[in-house]
């Protein structure tokens, strides 16, 4: 980013706030002539905490699940009226919106998910990802593995590997002083492309300068309301790999078992047009993980 920052996300909120408190909708993004759909954490995390953690694990994945359903239904909403412009759409707009204020934005969301990576609740997924690190071996090799953690939620998940694993945890809206801001799709573009900050000091575009190990996109891709933009970040992935690289993918399992467009074979075959081989598979009672390895050109 210029004399700018990386690791600081500006985007088009989904709402600003007028005069008097109430929520005004603002037009999307058009990149390249498409629509880009972006919710800005900064507008979102601001709101009250009026979201609450469920109490059971249960409880709490249900409301995660819903707040996942919001974006997609506002993702087609706003795709909607930018073909077929209407007030009764912009006031579906505003609805959702609304709703998601309620929920307590990015930041409640992401409260509820750091609540869900207690060992009572479910554990980290990091904890699946390690062993299969180790029975390939990689904890014995020379140098450590650099790893790209993705929607990073706590920058202790792979403490215990530290001797070995070098890790540079990333999100949106870092809820951790270790956690730095930056926006995944944002790694690599060009200063005139690329969403600014405001301190040269924030800049950690050096972090990206080498291809990663290992990268993780761990309940992060199922967030995305855009199907572009989620095959977007799988492309990316692949670029930020190195060489035989390994690509660590978490969806909720309903994404492959209860969904009209996508299953594990119809996966694997995106994965293998990616140049990527499919390592491990293995679906819990909640998630589905995938590790992949970066085996074409």
């Amino acid at each position: 980013m210029p004399k700018t920052s990386k690791s600081k996300r500006r985007s088009l909120p989904v709402t600003a706030r007028s005069s008097a408190g109430s929520a005004v909708p603002l037009p999307p993004i058009h990149v390249d002539g498409h629509e880009k759909v972006i919710i800005d954490t900064q507008s979102l995390a601001s709101l009250p905490l009026v979201g609450k953690l469920g109490k059971s694990s249960t409880e709490t994945r249900r409301r995660i699940n819903h707040f996942h359903t919001l974006i997609k239904e506002y993702s087609k909403l706003v795709a909607l009226r930018s073909k077929a412009p209407a007030p009764e759409i912009d006031e579906k707009i505003e609805c959702v919106e609304r709703e998601m204020a309620q929920m307590g934005g990015l930041d409640w969301y992401q409260k509820a998910s750091l609540l869900g990576q207690c060992k009572s609740r479910g554990g980290d997924t990091s904890r699946w990802l390690v062993p299969k690190l180790r029975d390939l071996g990689l904890h014995k090799r020379g140098s450590k593995l650099r790893l790209l953690d993705v929607g990073a939620l706590s920058c202790l998940n792979y403490a215990k590997e530290r001797a070995w694993v070098d890790v540079v945890p990333i999100d949106l809206n870092s809820q951790e002083p270790g956690i730095y801001q930056q926006d995944f799709l944002d790694i690599g573009k060009q200063p005139a492309d690329a969403q600014t900050g405001d301190d040269e000091d924030d800049d950690i575009s050096h972090l990206f300068e080498q291809p990663f190990d290992v990268l993780c996109l761990s309940l992060v891709v199922n967030f995305i309301g855009d199907p572009v933009r989620r095959g977007d970040m799988l492309k990316q992935a692949r670029r930020l790999l190195a060489p035989d690289g390994l690509l660590f993918l978490v969806l909720p399992l309903s994404c492959v078992t209860n969904s009209r467009y996508l299953d594990d074979e119809r996966l694997l075959a995106i994965a293998q047009h990616l140049g990527l081989e499919q390592l491990s598979m293995h679906h819990t009672a909640k998630l589905a993980h995938y590790l992949y390895r970066l085996s074409g050109p």
